[in-house]
């Protein structure tokens, strides 16, 4: 039988055993073919197993049958409990170190064996592989004292943060960049940015990162570069690395930068899927509605490329009879509503079941959609990539409903990253994705990593961070060559790089202009007026590069951050922005959510990084923007409190609280939060209760 003639009798009712037995035999010849395509050969095992139960009625002892082919496929987590000795021996040997509860499946025990053996690996594996249970797994059985990883987004950073703290109850887990380890055992996690504000760590046992493509500065993220510059200062002195991604065909001269190194790229696939293709008529919300009623029961993913586009599409969403109703959501959707805002697409779309998640969203509001929609009692989230990378959720379905990622056309590998998330290991072995656009051409992915390369034409940006000793000497001598003609420091254009360094130094000479008049507005300290924060951001503004998160302009700026610095509540501060009703509302309810993501970090950068140019052209001491930076990265939230937001307390009742908590103390007022219900007894509702209670986990 063919490949599909297997598929399709799988699909069919099987009449007897002997059809049963015709078709496991077929399955097997097939496997064992030398001819034959492994991933192919495993998604017809995976169909197998979903109907284990059936074929088992049919034929009695089939089910030992389909151990045996398991066990020849290196599916090993799913080989049942019941199976013959031979099967369980071979299980035993692919349970997890110190893990009992996992089993690795073949692929993953090879991975690991390296690993185990101190080698230094650049894993590319499907979405569904399991690549994160190996540093799990590496940590349980060596032990490392020190261990770093970088993740992409606060979101994997949370879910990473929890999955650490859960497992590894001995080690410190730390993720804020003011944070002290305090024992012999630390896991650092946090973003590029987070690790690079950070003093060096050192005696780094285990460097990983996580989603490593982004590595390249050829896909035009804005962040790269941070991520290069973090891989220049723990790459090398590691004693080991690994670094995980999908679906990427190749990463040249890897060994250039660490003779251990080995890539390794496997197509392997514990779970499969089902492709229902709707490109004939292309994006329609009556078909998206139609496709999502014939799958209700279960947990689906809509992929849109933007928040705007979540915004719109939730609104259509709002306006059909799609609803999974609950009584914890109904009154989340009340809470929302009455401490954000009203008009919030998000508030009114969880009383019907529906959830949103892109990077504009709260992060504890983020993580309470996936918890919510993981325990069933949300039935779709719209969502944007924020969600897609390396988030693990319950999603049977996923609907690719937009063809583009921001502006840009999906690529293959991003497609596939996406695709990848229908389906989990023993709760929806064979997912289904819905197609409304016709899936990009197949292309070689090849991930160019800078410090893996010749770096004679290296980024100037890039360059200025990097130790001269790991530089060629015709890039030793480019960099001297740009701080001999540089206004600044080498020093300041090796810390705030990332604006460009012929940017920082056009801003030099606008300072220096600027700051030649002893009434200019740029000469303050503490805390600003309205006109003095416009002044500060004016000039950098159209200068250097930043992400202006959707602000118009500096004076925007400083009205948002002036707004919120007096509001007692966000309620309060988006009341006094949003108008309107519907889309046009949602749309500055998504600028609030954005001005307060930048607030967290792009904003005060820009204001620390013209502190130092200001220093350095006019001396120290003549301005200090620092504190009201700090304030502002706080949301103006005393103290460090605001943080709290990360670890899944909403921002209003960090306000409600704030004076009654340890403010300099974040770990003290963490566990003064956790024990809400002895220290405020009355200051929350019992519906707020069972919020931090499901928030905290």
């Amino acid at each position: 039988m063919t490949p599909e003639q297997i598929k399709e009798a799988i699909s069919d009712d099987l009449k007897d055993g002997d059809e049963v037995f015709r078709l496991l035999r077929s399955i097997a010849y097939y496997f064992q073919s030398p001819d034959s395509d492994t991933a192919t050969a495993l998604d017809l095992i995976i169909r197998m197993l979903d109907r284990r139960d059936e074929l088992e009625t049919c034929l009695k002892g089939s089910s030992m049958m389909i151990d045996a082919i398991l066990r020849e496929a290196g599916l090993f987590p799913y080989i049942g409990e019941k199976g013959s000795w031979r099967d369980q021996l071979a299980t035993e040997t692919m349970r997890v170190p110190g893990m009992k509860d996992y089993v690795f499946h073949i692929e993953q025990a090879l991975v690991f064996n390296k690993l185990a053996q101190g080698k230094s690996i650049i894993l590319s594996a499907p979405t569904s592989f399991g690549k994160s249970l190996l540093i799990d797994a590496l940590i349980s059985q060596k032990r490392p004292s020190t261990v770093v990883a970088v993740v992409p987004t606060i979101a994997l950073l949370d879910e990473f943060r929890r999955r650490m703290e859960r497992r590894f109850p001995a080690y410190q887990v730390i993720t804020r960049t003011n944070e002290i380890p305090t024992q012999k055992l630390a896991i650092y996690i946090g973003t590029q940015e987070r690790l690079l504000e950070r003093e060096r760590i050192e005696g780094i046992d285990l460097f990983v990162i996580d989603e490593f493509y982004k590595l390249d500065l050829e896909r035009s993220d804005e962040r790269s570069l941070a991520l290069n510059t973090i891989l220049a200062r723990y790459g090398k002195t590691a004693k080991q690395i690994y670094f995980l991604g999908p679906s990427i065909d190749e990463v040249p001269n890897a060994n250039s930068f660490r003779d251990d190194v080995e890539f390794v790229r496997t197509r392997y696939s514990p779970v499969t899927a089902d492709i229902i293709d709707r490109t004939g008529s292309g994006p329609s919300v009556k078909q998206l509605v139609k496709d999502l009623r014939s799958v209700r029961r279960t947990n689906s993913l809509i992929y849109v490329q933007s928040p705007p586009s979540a915004s719109r599409l939730m609104e259509k969403l709002l306006g059909t009879r799609l609803s999974r109703k609950g009584d914890f959501t109904a009154e989340l959707s009340q809470w929302l509503a009455e401490n954000f805002h009203p008009e919030w697409f998000l508030a009114k779309g969880v009383r019907r079941g529906i959830g949103m998640h892109h990077g504009r969203v709260p992060r504890s509001i983020a993580h309470l959609m996936i918890s919510l929609f993981n325990d069933g009692d949300l039935a779709a989230i719209v969502c944007t990539s924020s969600m897609i990378e390396g988030i693990n959720t319950a999603a049977e379905n996923v609907f690719i409903y937009d063809r583009n990622i921001n502006t840009s056309k999906l690529d293959r590998f991003t497609f596939d990253n996406i695709k990848g998330r229908a389906g989990r290991m023993f709760k929806h072995n064979i997912g289904k994705v819905f197609l409304y656009n016709p899936p990009p051409v197949p292309e070689q992915f090849e991930v160019h990593v800078p410090l893996f390369n010749p770096d004679e034409m290296m980024r100037p940006e890039l360059l200025m961070q990097l130790e001269d000793d790991i530089l060629s000497d015709p890039a030793r001598r480019r960099k001297q060559a740009i701080i001999r003609s540089s206004e600044l420091p080498p020093q300041v254009l090796a810390r705030w790089a990332e604006f460009g360094v012929d940017e920082l130094n056009s801003l030099a000479e606008m300072v220096r202009q600027e700051l030649s008049n002893e009434e200019s507005l740029l000469r303050w300290k503490g805390i600003p007026e309205f006109e003095e924060v416009e002044a500060t951001f004016e000039l950098p503004w159209s200068i250097l590069r930043f992400s202006k998160h959707g602000l118009r302009s500096a004076r925007q700026v400083a009205h948002f951050a002036n707004r919120l610095r007096k509001s007692s509540s966000i309620r309060e501060f988006m009341d006094g922005l949003v108008s309107g009703t519907g889309l046009e509302a949602q749309a500055e309810i998504d600028r609030c959510f954005n001005f307060m993501r930048g607030a967290e970090y792009s904003f005060p950068q820009v204001l620390r990084a013209f502190n130092d140019v200001v220093d350095a052209v006019i001396g120290t001491g003549e301005v200090d923007y620092r504190v009201y930076a700090a304030q502002l990265q706080g949301l103006f939230i005393p103290g460090d409190l605001r943080a709290l937001d990360e670890f899944g307390v909403p921002v209003p009742i960090i306000q409600r609280l704030a004076s009654d908590l340890p403010q300099q103390d974040f770990r003290e007022a963490r566990e003064t939060i956790r024990a809400f219900e002895t220290e405020f007894p009355n200051r929350l509702t019992d519906f707020e209760g069972e919020l931090l209670r499901r928030c905290l986990d």
